[in-house]
């Protein structure tokens, strides 16, 4: 993806307060606060893990991980002379506007001219001040738990009548690792089991899932294999019904590749 600038908040998106932004492409002499060093934005490993078994040739498939990532920035104090502000001033700004934020969220926005391509979401854990130095500098450390940067707005593809087998492709052009996805199915008669896999005949990989007593019409099933947010239930009527444990073994949670996703 291309960046020009970031932006990191404090708190939730929603009312956020900036906490400093810094171009990619310029210098702004007036900022109180420049970025002199940022690591942490590339993956430092990725990690094979075993996610099952393809059904008739047994080979094994695995999803490429990324461990939480911990993103650290050196800002340069800048303070407004003119107006007499000092280092101490700026710094301390730096620290109510973390500290006044309830959740202690930190979120950072990855901007291409006036769009917001990408966010992350983290925690502050270190905050450090060379006192003893004549660095006018504050280092922060952001531990994102989720290390995927994500779009602000999600994919929506339309809607579409399934019959018993109807293959459906997905394009994704904007990703460049896979990554999970969310449905929701509404049936519009009973069923015993809902399944995807990758081919119609002779499928390598199958999701199946098999409720007591099957499916019934007007069941709403809702799926989701995102990072840290996996879930499957049905709603009856206004009753929530969990299939977690129906899942069929030796199923393997679908995600998408960037790309076309059959």
């Amino acid at each position: 993806m291309r960046v020009t600038d970031i932006a990191v908040y404090a708190g939730k998106p929603e009312g956020a307060e900036e906490l400093f932004s810094f171009s990619l492409s310029k210098s702004d002499p007036t900022a109180q606060y420049m970025v002199r060093e940022m690591t942490g934005m590339d993956v430092e490993e990725l990690i094979p893990k075993f996610y099952g078994f393809s059904l008739h040739t047994k080979a094994k498939f695995y999803d490429f991980v990324v461990k939480p990532r911990t993103i650290v920035t050196r800002i340069v104090l800048n303070p407004r002379f003119n107006l007499d502000e000092s280092y101490s001033d700026v710094r301390d700004h730096l620290y109510r506007s973390i500290s006044a934020v309830r959740t202690g969220v930190i979120v950072m926005h990855f901007n291409s001219g006036g769009t917001t391509v990408a966010r992350i979401f983290g925690f502050i854990t270190k905050f450090e001040v060379p006192y003893f130095t004549p660095l006018p500098e504050v280092q922060l450390s952001i531990r994102c738990d989720d290390p995927m940067f994500r779009a602000i707005n999600p994919v929506v593809y339309e809607p579409v009548e399934l019959n018993i087998v109807n293959p459906i492709t997905l394009s994704d052009n904007l990703s460049t690792a896979p990554h999970g996805f969310q449905f929701q199915v509404t049936f519009k008669s009973n069923a015993t089991s809902f399944t995807i896999q990758d081919a119609p005949i002779n499928p390598e990989w199958v999701f199946r899932v098999i409720p007591n007593g099957g499916f019934l019409t007007g069941d709403v099933l809702f799926f989701s294999s995102d990072h840290a947010n996996k879930y499957l239930y049905i709603m009856r009527g206004t009753v929530q019904i969990f299939l977690v444990d129906k899942v069929q073994p030796e199923s393997i949670w679908p995600v998408m590749f960037p790309g076309s996703t059959t």
